[in-house]
């Protein structure tokens, strides 16, 4: 059966925001680990670590947002 416009319309929309997420998800986590890595070269091991654990929680969003975007299905 097909979607009507307005429900496909939407679906494309939902899909395309979760994948800016993502996208944003995946750019603020490699910035959060770059300066982690600096920190933890300054001698700041427990701020790094926090860094790191941030990251580790972007990626994990990103990943997450990814995987429901994929699985949305648009009939046409």
């Amino acid at each position: 059966m097909r979607d009507p416009p307005d429900v496909r319309r939407a679906l494309l929309d939902y899909k395309a925001a979760l994948e800016n997420a993502a996208q944003a998800q995946e750019s603020m986590a490699s910035r959060l680990a770059l300066l982690a890595d600096e920190l933890e070269q300054q001698g700041q091991p427990k701020l790094a670590d926090s860094l790191q654990r941030t990251c580790h929680q972007h990626r994990a969003a990103s990943i997450k947002n990814r995987a429901l975007a994929a699985s949305l299905m648009v009939l046409d």
